[in-house]
């Protein structure tokens, strides 16, 4: 039966307070796995490798998979990053790409995207391409140019990025409906974040924040609903939702430096909602 695996962000771990507190790297991944979340992610290129590797061995004590952002500059650099990941005792679920390439050229794109694909292919390591902004897919036109031209790319839905690229008002229109549709038929995995048209991540439980957060809501459902249509309900496998709820600057402060709301607390919010919309989803089929 196919399943929904809710990961939580390591960024997401810090702090960033005005006191300058903070976890330790064990302290961040057993709270993780104590709170019952499958894995985590690490962001290579803001985790060094170094950190990466210190934190094998603690996965491998507190049970936890693993999934990577990679920030990737050309095709020797992803070369780089691959030969790094084949290399460690946990493998990840996949890597999501982040291309740090100009989207200048849909082509160029195209090509230098299959090139890191056949990178993955060749390691056994599933990669995807994350919609994301400062970066090659940073405009959902553009993104689905791409697509079309790499029809066996599969995406990471961060739609918090493509709402405030686009400055999408509410209600959506319908043009901007069809285009975020046309999009989620090749989202592979989530990111959990919501976001208005101007600002990337906004307190989940304000009562100004409801509109949105029913918005993100619809968006999910789809992208479950599109997951489960190309997989089956009755697969083995697994669909991956990351919570990934970024600390300051990301997340709004008060005067003070101090946060709004509680990214943990909201960051097990999340986890409900996706896991009640995935329920939804199932039963749809």
């Amino acid at each position: 039966m196919s399943k929904l695996d809710v990961f939580q962000s390591m960024w997401a771990m810090e702090y960033r307070r005005p006191d300058g507190f903070e976890l330790s790297l064990e302290q961040k991944i057993k709270k993780i796995a104590d709170a019952g979340f499958v894995g985590l992610s690490f962001d290579i290129g803001y985790h060094s490798f170094e950190t990466i590797q210190t934190a094998m061995p603690l996965l491998q004590k507190y049970g936890l998979e693993l999934v990577y952002n990679a920030f990737v500059k050309s095709v020797p650099h992803y070369e780089e990053i691959i030969e790094f990941v084949a290399s460690q005792p946990v493998q990840p679920r996949f890597i999501a790409i982040v291309g740090q390439i100009e989207p200048y050229n849909v082509d160029n794109v195209a090509e230098v995207t299959r090139q890191w694909m056949a990178i993955s292919e060749k390691a056994g390591i599933v990669s995807h391409v994350e919609i994301h902004r400062n970066c090659m897919t940073n405009d959902l036109l553009f993104t689905l140019q791409l697509m079309d031209r790499v029809p066996d790319l599969l995406m990471v839905a961060d739609l918090s990025h493509t709402l405030v690229n686009q400055e999408y008002y509410l209600p959506l229109h319908d043009m901007a409906n069809q285009r975020i549709s046309e999009f989620l038929t090749r989202a592979e995995a989530f990111h959990g974040r919501v976001a208005t048209r101007e600002q990337v991540q906004i307190p989940l439980m304000f009562e100004q924040s409801q509109p949105w957060f029913d918005l993100f809501k619809q968006w999910w459902l789809e992208g479950f609903q599109g997951w489960l249509k190309r997989h089956g309900k009755q697969s083995d496998d697994a669909c991956v939702f990351l919570c990934e709820l970024g600390p300051p600057v990301y997340a709004i402060t008060d005067g003070n430096g101090e946060e709004l709301s509680d990214r943990w607390e909201e960051a097990l919010i999340l986890r409900e909602t996706a896991q009640q919309l995935w329920q939804q989803a199932m039963a749809d089929q």
